[in-house]
């Protein structure tokens, strides 16, 4: 072969892929967010292609019940293409910024992440939370983030501004942040205060084997009502006044 029909293959071979991800209807894409998520997530509603599309995306818990993550909206790159990867535009929420997502067969790739959920999300990563009624707002962000078969790199920030739950309604638990750290097979995890009266320190760690292990103290200064300390003294690994000490392994 010559290299100029090398060059006629390759073209034609790069316009029926656009041609396909075009015609492609929107639901192929809710079946991928389900399958590659493992059922933890479903696109309800979806229109549009697998081009351009939009449908409402919820996460789900593990009594079946959805969380509502708000509307997902997506504009396939062609530039990606040219390159071998599937680079996507995807927003998610009313006004929310965009995320580049680039998919290729050797790794997933996630820059300019900042996205606003639920904080009864939390249940579902981490269920030992559930009894508790995880509310409020989950922010995460992160610049860069790369994963591959067994392996995660980046740096990322998880705030829960402000700690609200169903059982401590209406008691002050102030704003955290959960740093991230991407070091291959295992995840590290830093834990701190952003606002508020009770002071979280911590650390932690994640990997594919061994799941999720944290610990950590939160310290609160003394209340007239006692409410504080009462709630921490049922909910902490070891508590003493003015500070809970908690483990948590998943």
């Amino acid at each position: 072969m010559t290299r100029r029909a090398s060059l006629y293959v390759a073209t034609g071979c790069l316009i029926y892929l656009v041609a396909l991800i075009a015609t492609t209807p929107a639901p192929w894409v809710a079946r991928f967010v389900e399958r590659s998520s493992r059922q933890a997530l479903l696109l309800r509603e979806p229109v549009g292609t697998a081009w351009a599309g939009s449908g409402r995306l919820h996460a789900q818990q593990r009594t079946g019940d959805l969380v509502d993550l708000g509307a997902l909206r997506w504009n396939t790159l062609l530039s990606g293409m040219l390159t071998g990867k599937l680079v996507a535009d995807v927003t998610l929420g009313e006004g929310a910024p965009a995320t580049q997502l680039e998919l290729s067969p050797a790794s997933t790739s996630i820059r300019a992440l900042n996205v606003e959920l639920p904080g009864r999300l939390l249940s579902i990563v981490a269920p030992r939370l559930e009894a508790l009624g995880p509310q409020g707002k989950v922010r995460i962000r992160s610049d860069n983030l790369r994963f591959d078969v067994n392996s995660v790199l980046g740096l990322a920030e998880v705030e829960w501004r402000p700690v609200q739950l169903e059982r401590a309604r209406g008691m002050a638990l102030g704003s955290h942040i959960a740093r991230l750290r991407g070091a291959g097979s295992r995840v590290d995890i830093e834990l701190g205060t952003i606002d508020g009266p009770l002071r979280l320190s911590g650390s932690g760690t994640w990997t594919g084997k061994t799941g999720l292990s944290i610990s950590g103290v939160l310290d609160h200064p003394e209340d007239r009502s006692g409410e504080t300390a009462s709630f921490l003294q049922g909910v902490c690994s070891e508590y003493r006044p003015g500070r809970c000490s908690f483990r948590f392994k998943q």
